[in-house]
């Protein structure tokens, strides 16, 4: 019988994984936040839920984990797919939001 190893995507809520996919991409909590439409807080709050979640020690070894898996391609793709679009869509947002407030004030 094969023994399938539970990965981040596994034991992680959609909320965490997305945190830890952006905390491993360099991002400062506050962008974070901006990203996922919430708050600082609750962006601490899922990455420190995810740390206790997987015995991961710190943001650092969460990541390393993350770029792993990714890279060994342990990821569901349908998923990951679903959870990165979403990512994308919410930066979309963020952009056309800001290039409306440059917009304003050059027309100002």
């Amino acid at each position: 019988m094969a023994c399938r190893l539970t990965t981040l995507q596994d034991a992680l809520s959609s909320m965490q994984f997305r945190t830890v996919v952006l905390v491993s991409l360099g991002l400062e909590t506050w962008q974070i936040a901006d990203l996922l439409g919430t708050n600082e807080h609750c962006v601490v709050t899922f990455l420190n839920e995810s740390l206790r979640l997987t015995g991961c020690r710190d943001a650092q070894e969460i990541s390393v984990r993350a770029f792993h898996e990714s890279h060994n391609d342990l990821y569901d793709e349908t998923r990951l797919q679903w959870e990165m679009g979403s990512l994308q869509d919410a930066a979309k947002r963020i952009l056309e939001r800001t290039g409306d407030g440059r917009r304003s004030a050059l027309l100002n």
